[in-house]
């Protein structure tokens, strides 16, 4: 047994791999993925309706709508748009369906779910340009679809907390909407791979320093690291005015000095941050759904999400 790091019992059997992002093994792991979501989405408790959204070029994107069953009698409810991890090039797992199935059922909102674009085949801006698109046309639709346009939260583990932090820095800067929270877990937000964490844990279960440089060279392989766009990093993009955030931290997970970071400057902008630093964790630990460390953790996201969609005063 391997003791180097503290990591809990119930994660330290998690698999030390690194991830190349060669696309002939990411079509494997999607493959396998698909088909077992596609057992997952046929067990959710609640209602699943699919739309589309034309894109710019004329091409379809496909998402869902994952909504109680009991909440006709409370429309208009608050939304979660959702990004799911997956390092930008893995597609959606059942766990994400799982846990967007409770933050709906839990919380009484709709979660509009998103199957973004994946690298390598579509690098950045690709499937954040899905995530955007994703976020206007819930807007423009939230009449027909039951939704308070004051209630819109997005959300998103890992990549999918890059992709949701970003589009939130976005909808600021165009004005698109007054979001009222963004939900981060262990959330990617630096391309530089430089703080302690980065750097240090290069042998760690699930999530490697060397697989997390291997992601962001596959992401923005259209870049220069000297000219990186706007909100593809959002841990370097301006932070005033954004909503109230939740950012959660695995211990031993090479995000945590990036998501800390985070913290300490939505802070400085006297945001109001509601932090969950996980101890002898590792990145994606609450796959592990039956830990008490990941029950706490989906009851803190749940109370933060009450208190996000909790109606105004105004």
């Amino acid at each position: 047994m391997n003791k180097k790091y503290d990591i809990h019992p119930d994660f330290e059997k998690f698999p030390v791999v690194t991830l190349t992002f060669n696309a002939v093994l990411l079509w494997l792991i999607n493959t396998a993925m698909k088909a077992q979501c596609f057992f997952a989405r046929r067990s959710l408790k609640l209602t699943v309706a699919h739309h589309i959204i034309t894109r710019a070029d004329g091409s379809r994107l496909k998402i869902f709508t994952m909504t109680p069953h009991n909440l006709a009698a409370r429309v208009p409810a608050p939304a979660l748009v959702y990004y799911h991890g997956g390092g930008f090039g893995i597609t959606y797992a059942s766990l994400h369906l799982q846990s967007c199935e409770r933050y709906a059922n839990e919380t009484g909102c709709i979660v509009l779910f998103v199957p973004y674009r994946l690298a390598p085949k579509h690098p950045f801006p690709g499937g954040f340009d899905d995530c955007y698109a994703s976020l206007e046309w819930v807007i423009t639709k939230a009449g027909s679809l039951g939704i308070d346009a004051n209630r819109i939260a997005v959300g998103g583990d890992s990549a999918g907390g890059a992709l949701a932090a970003g589009v939130a820095q976005k909808s600021r800067d165009e004005k698109l909407i007054k979001l009222c929270a963004q939900l981060l877990i262990y959330p990617v937000l630096d391309n530089t791979c430089s703080t302690p964490s980065a750097t240090e844990f290069v042998d760690v279960p699930v999530w490697n320093a060397r697989s997390n440089r291997h992601m962001w060279d596959m992401y923005l392989s259209r870049y220069r690291e000297t000219a990186i766009p706007a909100y593809a990093a959002p841990g370097h993009g301006q932070l005033h005015h954004l909503p109230m955030t939740y950012v959660e931290t695995a211990e031993f997970d090479p995000l945590r000095d990036e998501g800390l970071s985070y913290i300490a400057a939505l802070q400085q902008q006297g945001i109001e941050v509601f932090i969950n630093e996980t101890k002898q964790t590792v990145h994606g630990y609450d796959a592990m759904a039956k830990s008490e460390i990941s029950k706490r953790s989906m009851l803190a996201r749940i109370a933060f999400l009450n208190q996000a969609f909790a109606p105004s005063d105004d």
